[in-house]
């Protein structure tokens, strides 16, 4: 039986499986991926261990499925997205990957950031912010001169899985799209790049192609390696929200989304002309894995890792299935208290890298339950702040991401933003979308299986209540901008 390999490369877990050539789950596998923090701001992961990383979760994966191995068809790759990903001449990492999240100090100035984000806008490109490969370069060649004279390509997370697979250096139009690319001509603007001081690394970006274009084969010492036979072919892949966009379906104008996962990526599917008028400094058009389709994105920082933190904080040790139960018993609005959930800074729906995480409100009955019941109404206003920010269609919102598997956290969103919310059961959204490009190469039309969606409907007595929280969220939201922005 012929099969896809699919990967789901992310931040803090690395996915693999197997799927049919009809894009029906066969097996998959995953390992936690170790992101060093050694400092404020700082966020890294070692390109060699994090390639390691995957081939044990291939070997997991090889070794429950010996008989499938040697089916697979066609390879494809979904991945985290901006960030720096570094390579020299031998194509070996000349660092740490600096990742989308990392913050720590820049050497460009709020006010001139401002002004390059208004010219990339005018180049119909995305603007800037602290986690996009053009100000992390920058960086590099100020605190780490040598590493910088190093660089010979500048990568993306999934094209080092590529490189690594076939041996050749390429990217897609998803990822190319998330800096410094002009999204309606599909060509780099190495006038950015000037602009940062950096323009010697303009023959450093990868060649771009169309996310299901084949850029290469497993290689023979691969194949050897992994036991995927040699001459496979391999696409470009796509960034990981284009991924979970295709496993939904999400292809027409006005079809929206959420991930709830380490970020809170939310976006809405729009055409050429829609994209156009929609180019601005907050949030960001990114190219659909659909020829001469877009996304305009706002990726939140302020992802299902502020509930992870929340936990480990005030109730180590238990489940969420656990925990929701007692937080089921606080009433909406958390007895007052409001949870500013910018743990990692933020980009959408404003940019402040030295945002913070903030509990408001807090008085000495407070419980820990009201405070963790808060730190989830505060992920569920953050979304809906989001969405206030894209372009308006009166729409079911699909969603996806670790977060996802909480009914009660689907149905607060569900309430906060007064529309019906659709949540695909697939185990893995990304997996799904990679397999369905796979299809697609094979000329086949993906199949779209409505049994696995489950549907929420919102409470409107719920939602009144939450739109006064929300009033009280945007007033301590833009209080503290105007403090953190003084810094």
């Amino acid at each position: 039986m012929k099969s896809f390999l699919c990967i789901d490369a992310g931040t803090t877990k690395i996915k693999a499986a197997l799927t049919t050539t009809e894009s029906e789950l066969i097996d998959s596998a995953s390992k936690d991926v170790k992101v060093l923090m050694p400092s404020p701001g700082i966020s890294e992961v070692s390109m060699n261990e994090y390639w390691d990383l995957l081939c044990e979760v291939l070997e997991i994966l090889y070794t429950r499925n010996t008989d499938l191995w040697s089916e697979i068809c066609a390879v494809g790759v979904c991945a985290q997205g901006d960030g720096a990903w570094l390579l020299d001449t031998n194509c070996n990492p000349v660092r740490s990957a600096i990742l989308w999240n990392d913050t720590r100090p820049g050497t460009i100035q709020k006010d001139e950031l401002n002004l390059i984000n208004q010219k990339c806008i005018d180049l119909n490109t995305t603007p800037l912010f602290s986690g996009a490969f053009p100000i992390i370069l920058n960086w590099l060649k100020r605190h780490e001169p040598n590493n910088y004279k190093k660089v010979k390509w500048v990568i993306h997370c999934k094209d080092w899985i590529n490189y690594k697979l076939t041996g050749n250096i390429a990217t897609d139009v998803t990822d190319a799209s998330t800096a410094a690319f002009d999204i309606f001509n599909k060509t780099y603007c190495y006038e950015i790049l000037n602009w940062l001081d950096i323009d010697e690394l303009r023959n450093c970006l990868p060649p771009v192609y169309q996310s299901t274009e084949v850029v290469g084969e497993v290689s023979e010492s691969i194949s050897k390696y992994l036991k995927i036979p040699a001459g496979t072919p391999v696409i470009a892949g796509s960034l990981d929200i284009l991924a979970a966009a295709e496993g939904n379906c999400l292809m027409k104008t006005g079809e929206k989304g959420s991930i709830l996962g380490t970020t809170l990526a939310n976006f809405v599917v729009i055409n050429e002309n829609e994209a156009k008028r929609n180019l601005g400094s907050i949030g960001s058009v990114l190219c659909h894995v659909e020829p001469n389709m877009y996304i305009k994105q706002m990726s939140a920082l302020s992802g299902i890792a502020s509930l992870d933190w929340a936990r480990n904080i005030l109730a180590e040790g238990m489940t969420y299935a656990q925990l929701e139960e007692e937080l089921k018993k606080v009433p909406i609005g958390s007895n007052e208290i409001i949870f500013l959930p910018y743990l990692f800074g933020e980009r959408a729906p404003f940019r402040l890298a030295n945002a913070s995480g903030a509990f408001l409100g807090l008085r000495a009955y407070h419980k820990k339950y009201d405070m963790i019941r808060s730190a989830y109404e505060g992920i569920a206003l953050a979304l809906y702040d989001c969405h206030t920010n894209l372009p308006k269609y009166k729409n079911r919102l699909y969603i996806a991401g670790g977060g996802a598997q909480s009914d009660f956290l689907c149905q607060i969103i569900c309430d906060c933003l007064d529309e019906p919310l659709v949540r695909n059961n697939v185990k893995e959204l990304g997996i799904l979308g990679i397999s369905y490009l796979l299809q697609k190469i094979a000329g086949q039309i993906p199949k779209f299986n409505e049994q696995y969606l489950t549907y929420f409907y919102p409470n409107q007595y719920n939602h009144q209540i939450y739109m006064k929280i929300y009033e009280r969220y945007s007033t301590y939201k833009n209080l503290m901008i105007n403090y953190w922005g003084k810094d």
